[in-house]
């Protein structure tokens, strides 16, 4: 496991002391047999209250509840990651977000940060139910405040990163190469027969990347880059702000991004789009009136890379769910989760043809069979 450590003492400064691997171990395996259980596609979260030794090595009271985040050992590689470590995004993030939870340690494989009390909005509100309109707006200060943070705070960006921080169409030409990078070459091998199959050709993604239009320039900013409804917290109490989680995909660039992804992953009816944009314009453009300029023109290239990029997680994690069950069920839900996904980037990657539901059941029965 490697000794695990605590990333930073209260006064900010870097500490050295490594946490005992045998009292991480022993708490880590507590986590797992005896916490409450919730995960998504990268980790398994488990709440529970810190035993004795781990808090006195956390210099926290026993019992004082955290979250442990496991990573998924089976996770495909199906995400654009900006940066390796969330704990650093975190400590940038809470000096203007306090509510966001604290990394108290961290170590290969997983990380135990502060329990923010509550249920993710996916829990009361469920994906494409309207969401109510304070919310909303609450939703859209969330973005707004995430831009507020410096960018001086943030960890060093990787390479490929564009110089200009207003430069919008270099930034969303970079997002499509590090899809591609990142997410559709390591899977080729496996998956990329299927894609054929699905009439999405190999060069996909560098294609959307060369027809990036100029855009109008937006200073770049902190992105949260995943909010949805599962990494939304509503703590218990009437008035309490929503709270955002699950930070690991933070980046940073144009900040148009970042309401495109919400506004796709939310799955806000149709209706509510306009009600959304109109809640966000005015939440930045109070804090960076430079950001909402261009929004009605450049929105929709965000839109439809978040479509394009989708289609490789989509269909992958379908293609992956006929492993564990392949009964006609679990092939009709496969088939309509790739259906969905293709049709909704067929115009962003340009592609000749949909596969109607039929034909592309037999290409997963097929893909499941070989």
């Amino acid at each position: 496991m490697g000794a695990p450590s605590v990333p930073r003492d209260t006064a900010g400064a870097r500490t050295a002391r490594a946490l005992p691997d045998a009292v991480c171990r022993a708490f880590l395996a507590e986590a797992a047999a005896r916490g409450r259980t919730s995960g998504g596609f990268h980790h398994r979260n488990h709440v529970l209250p810190l035993t004795e030794p781990m808090a006195r090595l956390l210099g926290r009271e026993p019992g004082t509840v955290v979250t442990v985040r496991l990573r998924r050992a089976d996770a495909l590689p199906v995400v654009i990651r900006t940066w390796r470590s969330e704990a650093d995004i975190l400590r940038a993030v809470r000096g203007v977000l306090p509510d966001v939870p604290e990394c108290l340690a961290e170590g290969a494989g997983f990380a135990i940060h502060s329990h923010v009390d509550g249920v993710p909005l996916s829990s009361v509100c469920r994906p494409g139910k309207p969401v109510d309109g304070p919310l909303i707006g609450a939703l859209a200060d969330l973005l707004a405040r995430t831009a507020q943070v410096r960018g001086a705070a943030l960890p060093p960006l990787p390479s490929p990163w564009p110089r200009n921080h207003t430069d919008s169409q270099g930034f969303l030409r970079t997002l499509a190469r590090l899809a591609d990078a990142q997410i559709r070459q390591p899977n080729w091998r496996r998956f990329g027969g299927l894609f054929a199959a699905l009439g999405i050709p190999e060069d996909a993604l560098a294609r959307l990347a060369e027809r990036i239009p100029a855009m109008s320039r937006r200073p770049y900013s902190l992105l949260h880059a995943d909010l949805h409804r599962d990494n939304v917290i509503m703590p218990y109490g009437d008035d309490a702000p929503p709270v955002c989680v699950d930070w690991e995909l933070a980046s940073y660039g144009d900040p148009l991004h970042d309401l495109a992804v919400h506004l796709v992953r939310m799955r806000y009816p149709d209706h509510q789009w306009d009600e959304v944009v109109a809640a966000w314009v005015r939440a930045m453009g109070a804090v960076r009136p430079a950001a909402v300029g261009g929004v009605g023109r450049d929105l929709r290239h965000y839109v439809a890379f978040e479509r394009a990029q989708s289609v490789y997680p989509d269909v992958m994690r379908a293609a992956r769910s006929l492993e564990e069950s392949f009964d006609q069920n679990s092939l009709d839900k496969a088939t309509a989760r790739v259906h969905r996904a293709a049709l909704a980037a067929a115009e962003p990657l340009r592609l000749g043809r949909v596969p109607g539901r039929e034909e592309i059941e037999r290409i997963l029965f097929r893909w499941r069979a070989s």
